[in-house]
């Protein structure tokens, strides 16, 4: 007699809040508040993530580099993670439409 699994594959929560399109280490959100080297956001679904910058993390708006704390709380951000460490931010790319200001501050 064979005896087969039951068990369910749960998806994991950045594969269940991101579209599949996107890399498993990339995730969209928005500052809550970022000191020193953390940054602290929340998801799209609202839930509140803490991530540790990595110290080369380059942070972008509409290309143009940035401070960690030229982003203020409630940007529009997507951050790029280590592949093997979700905790650690190697990118954050400020979402801001084409036709505002290129100040992510503002």
């Amino acid at each position: 007699m064979s005896v087969f699994s039951t068990k369910k594959k749960v998806a994991t929560q950045s594969a269940a809040e991101h579209n599949t399109d996107t890399p498993s280490n990339t995730f969209e959100g928005k500052v809550v508040r970022i000191s020193g080297n953390k940054l602290v956001m929340t998801s799209k679904t609202g839930k509140e993530y803490s991530h540790t910058l990595a110290k080369n993390a380059s942070i972008t708006c509409n290309g143009t580099d940035y401070k960690a704390e030229d982003l203020k709380p409630g940007s529009k951000i997507r951050v790029t993670t280590k592949k093997d460490d979700r905790n650690v931010v190697t990118n954050i790319e400020s979402l801001v439409k084409k036709d505002e200001l290129a100040n992510c501050s503002t």
